[in-house]
């Protein structure tokens, strides 16, 4: 076993059960934020079974081979600490913050949660209806309802990207505890999975833990049989009783391995993120159209995602649309002023920094960074790799990304 330094107080290992270990040494903090994060997603989930992945998160909970629930919830409270958990298409996030004392029960009930959860029959069906409620809120929530209708239509050929988290009450219904604990053990593997701490952390220690809490296994990973996603153009309308129509804009973007990705962002930053953003102006402070007028970019492993979104009065869908195509044209043909620019990167320069000053975005930062198998970058690497970007590299990825003739634009709301 080989412990590498990442940069000053970072280290990176590989124990022989293939867990991949990171963590983050902060002087002078009194805390540590705790993730381990498992390379399975909605993505991943049977065509016959969407929403599995964050039905066994929330199984997860009810009782391991060690503890049941109660249990589990009173070591994390003797230690005053906080233990929760989060499903997203390509992973599961399992999390514990913890007062620097409590650094080994976190570990160790993380580990047991995650790795020796019992399954019980009762529990499954107990926690099913809690899912199943919690499938209906989001239906009922209209803007979660509208972005979902965007998304199933939003790459080709039905990829599973499509699917939302939650899956359907149709499914989650149905099934099995032996479909439950077949899933689990495919991708809740050592090999597959990623442990994160960051805050008052001392290296060896962590690894010490994790080589005598986490269990032996098999040290390769999953094999997903993950398949690209390729965008779906053209235009859609989903008619529903909403008092605002959603608006959305989709467009291909960089992977997250990608280095497309610094530069994306701070031109993502200066058409639509925020009140300084260009689609901000335009949309709301000058016209008064949308409360909320926003653009942002999800990277995934192998495919990439630069939304547009504003949510307005159905008489204004048409006017909206225009503006932001406006908008588009813009930044595609004409040169970026230079203070934009600047500003753009000023903004993303303080938003890296803000997060550093909390021991959970660290951790978080690390995480994502293993899970999608991309180079760790020290805070200071990342800050210099943003101040370099320049207007040729910012054009250049306008000109990569942003073609309208390509763009999936999805209207919710009531017929026109």
């Amino acid at each position: 076993m080989v412990i590498r330094e990442l940069y000053e107080n970072a280290y990176d290992t590989t124990l022989e059960n293939g867990l991949r270990v990171l963590a983050e040494e902060v002087p002078q903090s009194r805390s540590v934020s705790v993730g381990l994060w498992v390379r399975v997603g909605s993505r991943d989930d049977p065509r016959d079974a969407p929403g599995l992945a964050h039905f066994i998160e929330h199984l997860t909970f009810k009782g391991t081979s060690r503890r049941d629930a109660d249990a589990i919830s009173r070591e994390i409270d003797a230690v005053g600490g906080h233990l929760n958990a989060a499903t997203s298409k390509e992973s599961t996030f399992y999390y514990a913050d913890v007062p620097a004392e409590g650094l080994a029960t976190a570990v160790d009930v993380l580990a047991d949660l995650v790795f020796a959860p019992r399954f019980d029959a009762d529990q499954i069906g107990l926690e099913r209806n809690v899912v199943l409620e919690e499938i209906r809120g989001h239906s009922d929530d209209p803007e979660q309802s509208a972005y979902d209708l965007f998304a199933a239509g939003l790459w080709a050929d039905d990829h599973p990207l499509s699917r939302p988290v939650l899956g359907t009450h149709e499914a989650i219904s149905a099934v099995s505890r032996e479909a439950i604990v077949a899933h689990h053990e495919r991708a809740y593997r050592p090999g597959n999975a990623v442990l994160v701490a960051c805050g008052a952390v001392d290296p060896n220690e962590l690894i010490e833990l994790a080589g005598r809490l986490i269990p032996n296994g098999s040290p390769t990973r999953q094999d997903n049989g993950r398949m690209p996603a390729r965008l779906h153009p053209g235009r859609a309308h989903h008619d529903r009783p909403t008092a605002q129509t959603h608006v959305y804009f989709g467009l291909s973007g960089p992977d997250a391995s990608n280095d497309d990705r610094f530069p994306i962002e701070v031109v993502n930053s200066i058409l639509g993120d925020g009140p300084s953003s260009r689609l901000f102006r335009a949309i709301r402070e000058e016209r008064g159209l949308a409360y909320a007028v926003t653009s942002n970019v999800t990277c995934y492993s192998d495919s990439g995602l630069w939304l547009t979104y504003a949510g307005v009065a159905p008489k204004t869908v048409s006017s909206v649309v225009d503006l932001v195509s406006a908008e588009f044209e813009r930044i595609r043909t004409e040169p970026m002023p230079g203070d934009e620019l600047d500003l753009a990167k000023s903004k993303l320069r303080g938003h890296v920094i803000l997060g550093l000053e909390t021991n959970g975005n660290r951790a978080v930062r690390l995480g994502n960074a293993a899970i999608h198998d991309r180079e760790i970058l020290s805070p200071d690497e990342l800050l210099a790799r943003l101040d370099r970007i320049d207007r040729e590299e910012a054009q250049h990825v306008v000109a990569k990304y942003l073609h309208p003739e390509e763009m999936n634009l999805t209207t919710v709301g009531p017929a026109a």
